[in-house]
């Protein structure tokens, strides 16, 4: 399995496959700094959800819209025993899609600061500003607030341009309706291993959310926190993600 298309991007060779699902502000490629500690012992799919990443959108934005498109990306590539992992949106995504999939289902879900199956809250004046977009004053604006950990140069500069190529009608779906979509009576006994990775330091999903919203939707669930970062823990702090995937997919073995 190799390649590269604008549906995915892929990372190493080794015999544990992760399939990767991007923030809400970011897309393939802010998985980078996290995989590059990943690729000796895993493949790494790295996911553009559509409208993500200058890629095409979807004619209409939904949960199951990009649900199907990530089950369609899995089955195309043939996986046979991966592990599903969403940060933020994508970990909303990752739930939905795990519960639709007709074909091969993840042996194990990792959720990182997910956004959660019932209703994400914003306050109103974050989201009217969020709405004003593409705005690069805006965006860096957006990631000086969810950060904890000062990101590099390069790092910075990539969460503000990633949130500049999202194209606007999706955009503006997550922040209305996305993120206020209830599927929490739809992801109803998911027989799949999950384990949710957040931090105490974050303020968009906060460790209030994690245990209220988030966990008691879970059947097979394990909680693992991280401190000292914020919610763009895969570029805030890379190495100590990356050592906590690292032990959850130490006993998969490709078949």
């Amino acid at each position: 399995m190799s390649g590269t298309n604008e549906n995915y991007k892929i990372v190493g060779k080794g015999e544990k496959t992760i399939v990767f699902i991007h923030y809400f502000g970011g897309d393939a490629g802010s998985w980078h700094w996290l995989v590059e500690r990943l690729k000796k012992n895993h493949t790494c799919v790295l996911l553009n959800l559509p409208g993500f990443g200058g890629t095409e959108a979807l004619n209409e934005p939904s949960i199951y819209g990009f649900s199907k498109f990530i089950n369609d990306q899995i089955t195309a590539l043939k996986l046979e025993k991966y592990v599903l992992c969403g940060h933020s949106m994508g970990g909303k995504l990752a739930l939905y899609a795990a519960k639709i999939m007709t074909g091969v289902k993840p042996k194990k879900i990792i959720l990182v600061a997910p956004s959660p199956p019932t209703v994400e809250n914003m306050s109103e004046p974050d989201k009217e500003r969020m709405l004003n977009h593409p705005n690069k004053e805006e965006a860096i604006n957006t990631v000086n607030k969810v950060i904890v950990r000062k990101l590099s140069k390069k790092r910075f500069k990539y969460a503000v341009a990633s949130q500049l190529r999202i194209e606007d009608k999706t955009w503006d779906w997550w922040i209305l309706t996305g993120m206020k979509n209830n599927i929490a009576d739809r992801i109803q006994q998911l027989d799949i291993p999950v384990h949710v990775i957040f931090s105490h330091g974050d303020e968009v999903i906060t460790t209030e959310a994690i245990y209220d919203e988030v966990l008691p939707h879970l059947d097979k669930a394990v909680a693992i926190s991280i401190s000292r970062v914020g919610h763009l823990i895969p570029m805030e702090a890379p190495r100590k993600l990356a050592k906590r995937i690292k032990k959850i997919t130490k006993d998969l073995v490709a078949v």
